[in-house]
């Protein structure tokens, strides 16, 4: 089975409280994007196998999909095991969701293989905040708490240049730095405007902290900036930043102008799925 693994973007990151129990309060809508690791996954006699390519990333449980897989199989009493190969592309640790993207795919990946009556959105809370929304496997979601009370949204079709430059920043080291807090996402308003290709007006409450301690952050959001694009911001803990065209035909323009002046930096142009 080959499945595609989707990043994600944050549509307005909003930080509202720290919880008692150590996370943060968070507002946020996040929308898949057509970016994808790719993930092939074959049912085996019996143990768990995990080969990547692309990344330098450990291939035993301290990594998220194997992690994912252990889980499943522990908690539907499966015997079997299952073989996966993961080929990335989503870069690591830059705001994109990919390691809970690879999460969820391996678990509704299982789920067909292995069908059982094992709580999904309890496993998939169990292993990070980011994971319930790639589960859930809707294109947009509105997510409160520590991410996992969804709220599937509709959202009109968006073009996006993303950019990252090459800075790996920890959730952990993001949130160390936050500022300050803020209120509750404007949703409504936030997803007229964006219909209306107005800017969004939206905030991502971790990214002035960000970019105080990577000044890299900041060159990149001036720049997709002073390129035009609307809704410029930092997807969730960064590094990635990106901006939204009024085309794919805009945003692949701007993403290849990117590549030929910022040879350093990863640039894609894509769209919402």
């Amino acid at each position: 089975m080959l499945i595609k693994s989707y990043a994600k973007v944050n549509l307005g990151l909003n930080i509202i409280a720290k919880r008692g129990d150590g996370y943060h309060e968070i507002d946020t809508l996040m929308a898949q994007v057509a970016l994808h690791d790719e993930i092939i996954i074959e049912p085996v006699r019996q143990g768990i196998s995990l080969q990547v390519e692309g990344a330098d990333l450990p291939t035993d449980n301290t990594n998220l999909a194997y992690r994912a897989a252990e889980l499943y199989l522990q908690m539907s009493d499966e015997k079997r095991g299952i073989s996966m190969v993961l080929k990335k592309h989503i870069p690591i640790a830059a705001g994109l969701g990919g390691g809970s993207s690879n999460a969820g795919s391996v678990l509704r990946a299982l789920s067909q293989i292995y069908p059982s009556n094992v709580d999904m959105f309890a496993l998939s809370r169990a292993l990070g905040s980011d994971v319930p929304f790639f589960v859930l496997d809707t294109s947009a979601a509105r997510a409160r708490g520590r991410g996992e009370k969804l709220e599937p949204v509709t959202i009109p079709s968006l073009y996006l240049v993303l950019a990252n430059p090459g800075l790996h920043i920890s959730a952990k080291d993001a949130y160390a730095n936050l500022q300050n807090f803020s209120a509750r996402l404007k949703l409504e308003s936030i997803l007229e405007k964006l219909k209306n290709q107005e800017e969004p007006g939206y905030l991502n409450a971790l990214q002035p902290g960000v970019v105080l301690q990577y000044p890299g952050v900041r060159e990149v959001l001036m720049a997709l900036r002073k390129a035009g694009l609307r809704g410029v911001m930092m997807s969730g803990s960064g590094s990635t930043c990106f901006g939204l065209a009024k085309s794919l035909e805009e945003a692949q323009a701007i993403a290849s102008n990117f590549k030929d002046n910022y040879p350093a930096w990863r640039v894609w142009a894509t769209y919402t799925c």
